[in-house]
């Protein structure tokens, strides 16, 4: 990692704890604090369960894009690399991929270059399938818009959605066009070498070809996990003394889900900023907002900590080494 983002990087952290504690200074801790006491100890352990529930299907979703490839992983090895993975992305900032690198070395059958870019493109692919699942809930969202009377926003969030879709089936089918993309929305760093770039999408483009109804599966089951943390989300909101009408709780929603494509680590800032934007916006009380961001807040380090402590052999005996070899091969 250069100097320069290693500056960057603390930088980021430190803006996004100033807004963390502006916006808390600015609402009143006690006041959230408070709110927070409206959860009893068995609503957090539904909540997370909730989030054990979602955990497990993302498990299923990977047995079933990669089944015809007959990935026999023990379900302690696929656990360990999920949760380094969310770990890892949780740290690094989005455009980086540290935890998809890091799965991918988890989860692939041997040593052979072959195994790496079959396992990647397989865990691009799953990627892929949350992508498309996210994309049709934003145009669900968009139709709904449309016919509750909010048919500027509804179009616009409908019309992106398809043309979204449009221009991933076209990336697929012309690498070039996609590298172009990833390239003009500062992913840069992860299309350094463009001919394995090109590798990966033909490797994908094969196992969509032949393998289509694992990838449809693996859509719908993207699709009802985002419908679980959805539920997950708006059940907060109620422990938390909010009844929230489900327009409103949609724009929630989609503003949490953007806030974690803001390149810091964790969101750290965004992610409290944006829930305080949206709660202000539809009228809601700012500190029923920043304590439902406590609380994704806490099951989020939970899952970290644990994907940290579970990881951290795999990282000194094994992924290190490695790296450290291939610095010694290409100097």
């Amino acid at each position: 990692m250069k100097f320069k983002t290693i500056i960057l990087f603390f930088i980021s952290i430190f803006l996004g704890i100033i807004l963390v504690v502006w916006l808390f200074t600015k609402v009143g801790i006690e006041k959230v604090v408070k709110t927070l006491t409206f959860i009893s100890w068995w609503q957090f352990l539904i909540i997370f369960f909730i989030s054990v529930i979602n955990f497990a299907l993302y498990l299923k979703k990977w047995k079933i894009i990669s089944a015809p490839y007959f990935h026999k992983t023990s379900l302690k090895k696929l656990i360990i690399a999920f949760l380094g993975e969310q770990a890892i992305s949780f740290i690094t900032p989005i455009m980086y991929i540290g935890g998809e690198g890091l799965k991918t070395f988890l989860l692939k059958d041997d040593e052979e270059k072959k195994s790496f870019t079959r396992t990647f493109s397989l865990i691009i692919l799953d990627k892929l399938a949350d992508g498309y699942a996210l994309l049709i809930f934003f145009i669900l969202g968009g139709v709904m818009s449309f016919f509750s009377g909010y048919f500027f926003f509804g179009l616009i969030l409908t019309f992106v959605s398809i043309i979204i879709i449009f221009l991933l089936i076209l990336g697929l089918k012309i690498p070039e066009f996609l590298i172009s993309i990833l390239k003009f929305f500062g992913f840069k760093k992860v299309v350094k070498d463009e001919e394995k770039i090109k590798e990966e999408i033909y490797v994908i483009k094969d196992i969509l070809n032949f393998h289509k109804k694992n990838f449809n599966l693996d859509v719908l089951v993207s699709f009802l996990a985002l419908i679980i943390r959805s539920f997950q989300t708006y059940l907060i909101i109620f422990f938390l003394g909010e009844v929230v009408p489900i327009f409103k709780f949609y724009f929630i929603k989609v503003t949490i889900i953007l806030s974690g494509f803001i390149p810091t680590p964790g969101s750290i800032g965004g992610f409290e900023g944006a829930i305080a934007f949206i709660f202000s916006l539809l009228a809601l009380p700012l500190h029923t907002g920043l304590a439902l961001a406590i609380i994704i807040r806490v099951i989020q380090i939970i899952f970290v900590s644990f994907g940290i402590l579970s990881v951290l052999p795999y990282l000194t005996t094994k992924i290190y080494p490695i790296i450290s070899n291939n610095k010694r091969n290409n100097s």
